[in-house]
């Protein structure tokens, strides 16, 4: 009950933006721990893809065609469960068609990743903007009583500063782990990319 009654002042104490920053931070938080978890599982398949691109054989690479679950498959298999066999005559019908699914798959990858920059963007805005709110409060408690409430004048300040330190110690690990996400995305690209040049080869060596 005391972490309540002290979150609750804390709250009060920053205004209503600060009620803004905490369903702000909570939302980034969430779509961090996701996306965290997503990438995850896909570099854990990356990892087996590697060695299914050296090791199949083109009909096992070519099976992929036939009841996959897409979403819960690495994005190399979801790839190439959507390359239309028939169509392909040469290494490069199979490159184009893959660089298109390749370039198409890319905003599910990056999921709430952009979402997730945004907000982090808009956090030390939040708190400058509750900055600029309590100091609006100061100012009408000078216009009305003057200095002589300095605890009214004392609320204000406090509630500026407040919002400001809270959108900056909340923005900065948002920004922090979504660059860290970032990398393992691209490591999780290169992975990816790298098995599907070796699938290419495979198939163009096979055709050619």
């Amino acid at each position: 009950m005391d972490i309540l009654a002290d979150f609750n002042g804390l709250m009060d104490r920053g205004g209503p933006v600060m009620w803004v920053i905490f369903f702000a931070a909570s939302i980034a938080i969430v779509m961090l721990v996701e996306r965290a978890i997503q990438i995850q599982k896909w570099l854990k398949l990356a990892s087996i893809d590697q060695q299914f691109a050296h090791d199949a054989s083109v009909s096992d690479i070519q099976a992929l065609e036939n009841g996959l679950n897409l979403r819960s498959e690495s994005p190399l298999r979801n790839i190439l469960h959507q390359v239309r066999w028939k169509e392909v005559h040469n290494e490069d019908d199979l490159t184009k068609q893959i660089n298109t699914l390749l370039s198409e798959l890319m905003p599910k990858l990056n999921g709430l990743l952009p979402t997730i920059a945004v907000i982090g963007t808009l956090l030390p805005m939040l708190g400058l903007l509750g900055t600029v709110t309590g100091m609006i409060n100061v100012f009408e408690v000078i216009a009305l009583h003057g200095t002589g409430d300095p605890q009214e004048m004392a609320h204000g300040i406090s509630q500026a500063l407040l919002t400001t330190a809270s959108g900056l110690v909340i923005a900065i690990p948002v920004i922090f782990f979504h660059h860290l996400l970032v990398q393992r995305l691209q490591m999780l690209l290169a992975s990816t990319e790298q098995s599907l040049l070796v699938v290419i080869n495979r198939v163009g060596s096979n055709r050619g």
